[in-house]
Order: C-alpha cells, then structure tokens, then sequence
C-alpha cells in the first residue's frame, strides 16, 4: 500500500484526553491552507493508491471541499478520511464526500456505550451521532475501518465495542495502542493500561475474533504495540512492513511514516536483547518506558517464551 497522508488541521470538535497531537490544547489552527495545495500538487501523478486526511477532524475544516476537487482534479484515486464520525450523521454531507472521491473512513470509537465514549472524549451526545454516523457511511456504501485506542476506561470494552462494529456492519476494527504524547502524555498514568491489563483484556477478544474457529466477514489489526505484549497475535500488526506512507504535518515531510516512528518515536531495552520478536518489533513508545521503565516487558518476554516452549514440547 502506498499512500500520501496529510494532517489538515489541528483543531477538533472532540477532547479526547489521549489525541496523540494534542487537539484539546489548540486554539488556533497552526496548518497552512497553502502548504496542503502545495503537497497534493507536487506529489501529483506518483503512483499513490490512496490520500488519507487526517488532523484534528478532517470534517469541520472550511477547505475541505477544496481539497477534495483537488486531489479529484489531480487523478488521486481514493481518498481516505480520519473522523470521529459527527458530521456524517448528515447524510447529505456523506454523500458530497462521496462524489468527491472519499472511499473509507477511518472513524474513532472508543466506547460501546455513550457514557465511556462521551467521558473519553469530553462531548456529550458525540457517541451517538458517531454511531449514526457510521449507520451512514456503511448506508452509503463508503467503507468503514474503526480505530480503537485501547484506556484503561474502555480496556473492559473491548470485546463490545467489536461486537457493535460488526452489527453496525463495519468490516475493519483496527485496535491501537495509547501513544503518550500530546494530550496524552499528561495523562499516561491514569489512561494509559500497564502491559498485563492489556493482554488481560485484549487476548481473550483476540482469540474469539481472530483465533481459530474465529467467524469471517471482519478483519482485525493492531497498532503500535510491542509485538511481546499481543503475542500469539503479533501476525495481526499493521506496521509489517507492506506500507509505505509519505506524510505531511506542519508543513515537515517524513518521507517513511513506519521508519519514522520506529526510529524517533520507539526503543529498544534490555528484555529486547536477543528476543526473537525484535527484528519486526517497532518497539516501546519512548514516553511510556520513561514513565514505567522495562521490568513489565521482561515479564511479558518470559511469558510469551514460556508458552512458546510448552507449544513446542506439545508439539
């Protein structure tokens, strides 16, 4: 997959107190309308397969429509939007978006009720208009992938918050790792889940979803997390090596997304010495090793060699 990515705009209608850039803290939008038209001009004609519009919300951005007839104007052939889904409780809205070229939405949802979505976001009633949303762009026959970030609010929810998605008839959950930087550094503590609540909690989904004997019709990934802490499942990681992304944000281009995160925004420490998951492994976000330090992933390696090894003998 080969793809232009291009962060539209920092301002958001929701507050989730994880957004990785920091949303809740703008007041004003810091992205130049200029630099945006400049970027999906000059890398016009290369062969992309998909633009992805993300911020922010892509969806309350005045130029939105601009953008669009631009990138529709310069052959791009799909374009993907990054959306906590309130706007398309409009249908007439769905349906511009649609003649202009947008294809899959990616949309956020991060509770299976509208008290844990609603809290985690700050926005009353969004969790519903997010849900109807998702009714209209699935109506609309727009494809619909719905990224989870896993807290320690919704980690309970996991396996509804999947069960909604397949009933609203969503065919992609992507399930994403708390990345502890902009709003979310100044809450890694109380919202970001230790490493055996997460494999606590999110394989036992995984093994009803994904596993063997798994029912069909949906895919699952995974994002950003250390492959020792999703084992068995690390097969299901988005970042494994078959994309290639070149993103705009602020005006910077990094030419690489993947190797850009794994070198600037991940480590390596001791318990990855000689792991036999290392050379895929993107790593652990530098924030959280800072916060709670290694001894979790040292723990979690044991675990996963262990079971490798009873696997072995059964075997």
């Amino acid at each position: 997959m080969k793809q232009l990515s291009m962060h539209v705009t920092d301002l958001c209608n929701e507050k989730c107190g994880f957004c990785v850039v920091g949303s809740p803290l703008a007041k004003t939008d810091a992205v130049k309308y200029e630099d945006l038209m400049k970027f999906l001009v000059t890398n016009a004609g290369d062969d992309w397969e998909s633009l992805n519009l993300h911020g922010g919300e892509p969806t309350i951005l005045p130029q939105l429509m601009d953008l669009l007839e631009t990138a529709q104007m310069f052959g791009y052939p799909e374009v993907q939007i990054q959306t906590n889904g309130r706007r398309l409780r409009d249908m007439a809205f769905v349906a511009k978006l649609a003649e202009r070229g947008v294809r899959l939405f990616v949309i956020s949802l991060h509770g299976a009720d509208a008290h844990t979505q609603d809290c985690q976001t700050q926005t009353p009633g969004g969790f519903n208009e997010t849900i109807e949303g998702i009714r209209n762009a699935v109506a609309a026959g727009i494809a619909v992938r719905v990224n989870m970030v896993v807290t320690r609010m919704n980690m309970g929810q996991i396996g509804n918050i999947c069960r909604l998605c397949i009933e609203l008839g969503v065919n992609h959950i992507n399930i994403s790792n708390l990345h502890p930087v902009g709003s979310g550094y100044f809450a890694l503590d109380m919202q970001a889940p230790t490493v055996q609540e997460t494999r606590t909690h999110l394989l036992p989904v995984l093994d009803e979803l994904a596993g063997p004997g798994a029912p069909g019709g949906h895919k699952i990934t995974l994002e950003g997390f250390p492959l020792c802490v999703v084992t068995p499942y690390e097969r299901l990681a988005i970042e494994d090596g078959s994309r290639f992304i070149r993103m705009m944000y602020h005006g910077e281009v990094y030419d690489n997304y993947d190797q850009f995160m794994d070198d600037q925004t991940r480590e390596h420490g001791a318990p990855c010495s000689g792991c036999p998951l290392r050379a895929d492994c993107g790593g652990v976000y530098l924030e959280y090793a800072e916060r709670r330090g290694w001894a979790e992933f040292a723990a979690a390696r044991r675990d996963f060699e262990a079971s490798a090894a009873v696997s072995d003998s059964i075997t």
